[in-house]
């Protein structure tokens, strides 16, 4: 079974500098686009190394043969097959030193795969498939472990293989007959794969490549390669003569064509008649690194105030401004800013209510709270105010009133009622429940962020946030999971809520401490995730409107060591593992808060070799390199290339995967 760096993960910590603030399972014929811009020629060959042109080789742990690599958009993690048939991803992170393996899909059914590549943004991963005399197709998963793949090509006798896919998120396949024993027979042809509909590009055609740019594919034809437009036209003979040609791979912007030559690989430029020139020291399947930069970004303000409106600019629109292209907000969440009390529940609320979440003091509003209000919201919508009066007054509710929104106060008798008044505005009946003491914030603040993703639109399923008081329950608290059906799923996030709902068979979310546990969250409720969150371990209010904006972006929330002298040891965990799907690192508050070390650190954990840029207060954090993305449409899409989603069975099998895991960890 792969083995995650968590298992070496607390030697390494012990090497780790400070960082300053400067910065043969598969086949053959695989075709890889880069998802440029390009960087360094790359090969793999079923060895135990990914070689460069450029730089020492990338050598795998533990032995695992390395096939068919692939680099993710910012290059910096692999996928590839590797000997016992399991997708993995690998990759060399600047703050450790071995080349560390994550498997994504382990292969038990003893599957034949190969051609295993990113799509699109690198939210997930494809690959080819079959069993035992049956037909290839390509399978989806999302870029984590544990997710389960589903199949993207259709059941028509057909054989799919040889998937490529570009920053555009397209699908090029070869598709074949089949010789009724599951061997491909006959022509081959190429074409993309939408759906279940296939839009043949060209015949007598194998292994596409497809540029970055979307504007031309290259493939293998006679056992030369030919390119030709996307549309199946003006096709060109590139190479003629001497070796087969196969495996071949475009560079970012189709210009050059790099392949397999017999034992070698060569290169040539995308023209008639191209001289083929070899390069030394590569053979197998070559792809090109890509060179895209990756981002670090601070939310930050001068008081917890200012810090939570950065925190709503950076992903909400103003309301009055129909062409803003920001998410529009449906309603707002309104806490104290005196005490994490009643507002442990309110990250997933505002996620679930589909807007920011806000502070102000008890006895009055604040005026840049005011001022934030008034630039998201439309005139009418509702302000949630948690807590009763004790902890934001009557005036602030009838200060938010003359702004010219509805209020709506969820309240109890204590912290622990006013978690289940939150609950029940969410939903009545969740699917789930995370449980987490009320006596402390930090597990509170990791299950919000992971509770509101769950209630995007096109997750499938319902999560809130109730409190326990310590190892025990409140009668409020016992009354209400008493109420819910046995088909709810009760997580325990945190030792001491473990305790206080044995009696409700918690899956356990158990970590050494408040930064394992968080990391806990995020391996089991997320993946593919293009953002990564990180807070505090020290202190609420950051991390209270930072997990709102985090679950909205459906991404985790970890925490973090703030001063720390080297860089968290989760935040490099989660981070390092998922790195070829971040593109955006958030960072909530000032460097006083959160240092420049845990800053930089998240940088290089996330990035490939062009490194990361850093800003303040940017506008634009759901936009990735390619332009802003609708969050409910790609949540949508990426259901559809995954199957059906995730049940409450997946998570409590994904909360099991992951005991055992850190387990191990410790050991």
């Amino acid at each position: 079974m792969l083995r995650s760096s968590l298992s070496r993960r607390s030697a390494a910590c012990a090497t780790l500098l400070a960082i300053g603030v400067t910065t043969l399972v598969g086949g053959g014929n695989a075709a890889y686009a880069t998802h440029g811009p390009s960087g360094v020629l790359t090969s793999s060959n079923g060895s135990f190394t990914i070689a460069t042109t450029s730089g020492a080789p990338i050598v795998s742990e533990d032995g695992y043969t390395v096939t068919d690599a692939a680099w993710s958009p910012d290059g910096s993690r692999a996928v590839f097959i590797n000997n016992r048939g399991d997708v993995a991803t690998i990759g060399k992170s600047p703050l450790f030193p071995a080349s560390i393996v994550y498997p994504i899909d382990q292969n038990f059914d003893e599957l034949e795969r190969a051609t295993p590549e990113w799509v699109g943004d690198g939210s997930t991963v494809i690959w080819a498939e079959k069993s035992a005399g049956g037909l290839w197709r390509i399978q989806e998963a999302l870029a984590g472990q544990d997710w389960g793949a589903a199949q993207r090509s259709p059941n028509d006798g057909k054989h799919y293989l040889e998937p490529d896919t570009n920053a555009d998120q397209r699908i090029v396949v070869q598709r074949q007959s089949d010789d009724g024993s599951g061997v491909p027979t006959g022509t081959p042809e190429i074409g993309f794969l939408d759906g279940n509909t296939f839009t043949l590009i060209a015949t007598d055609a194998a292994s596409p490549t497809i540029s970055a740019t979307g504007q031309k594919v290259a493939f293998i034809r006679g056992g030369q390669v030919w390119t030709a437009s996307t549309a199946g036209r003006s096709e060109v003979q590139v190479t003629s003569g001497g070796s087969v040609k196969s495996d071949p791979v475009l560079n970012a912007d189709g210009t050059q064509v790099a392949f397999a030559q017999g034992s070698a690989i060569a290169t040539a430029p995308t023209t008639a008649g191209a001289t083929p020139t070899v390069v030394s020291g590569l053979s197998g399947v070559p792809d090109y690194r890509p060179v895209k930069k990756d981002r670090v970004v601070r939310l930050a303000g001068s008081e917890r105030f200012t810090t939570a409106t950065a925190i709503s600019q950076s992903h909400w629109a103003t309301g009055s401004n129909a062409s803003d292209p920001r998410a529009e907000a449906s309603a707002a969440v309104l806490s104290r800013s005196d005490n994490f009390a009643d507002a442990l529940g309110g990250s997933a609320l505002a996620a679930a209510k589909n807007g920011p979440l806000l502070m102000t003091r008890p006895a009055g509003l604040h005026p840049a709270t005011a001022a934030e209000l008034t630039r998201v919201l439309k005139p009418g919508d509702t302000v949630y105010l948690l807590g009763g009066t004790g902890a934001l007054s009557t005036a602030v509710e009838n200060q938010v009133k003359a702004l010219g929104f509805a209020t709506s106060r969820l309240s109890g008798a204590d912290r622990y009622a006013t978690s289940i008044s939150i609950a029940n505005a969410i939903d009545p009946t969740p699917d789930m429940v995370l449980a987490a003491t009320g006596a402390n914030f930090p597990d509170a603040l990791a299950a919000g962020a992971a509770a509101g993703a769950q209630n995007l639109p096109g997750k499938g399923l319902s999560a809130v946030v109730v409190l326990t008081k310590g190892g025990g329950l409140t009668a409020a608290t016992k009354a209400y999971l008493d109420a819910l059906p046995d088909t709810t799923g009760i997580f325990s996030v945190g030792g001491a809520a473990d305790l206080a709902t044995q009696a409700y068979l918690p899956a356990p979310l158990v970590g050494a401490d408040r930064y394992e546990t968080a990391a806990l969250v995020a391996w089991i409720f997320f993946g593919g995730f293009n953002h990564l969150g990180v807070a505090t371990g020290g202190n609420w209010p950051d991390a209270l409107a930072g997990g709102a904006l985090m679950a909205s972006l459906d991404a985790p929330l970890v925490l973090a060591p703030g001063n720390g002298a080297q860089v968290g040891d989760y935040l490099w965990a989660v981070g390092d593992e998922h790195a070829g799907s971040i593109h955006t690192g958030i960072m909530f508050g000032g460097s006083a808060v959160l240092n420049d070390i845990q800053r930089d650190g998240l940088g290089l954990t996330i990035s490939g070799p062009a490194g990361f840029t850093t800003a303040g207060n940017p506008t634009d954090v759901l936009r990735a390199a390619t332009g802003v993305q609708d969050a409910t449409a790609k949540r949508a899409a990426t259901a559809e290339a995954t199957g059906a989603p995730r049940t409450v069975a997946d998570f409590k099998a994904a909360a099991e995967a992951a005991a055992e895991r850190f387990a191990e960890k410790r050991r």
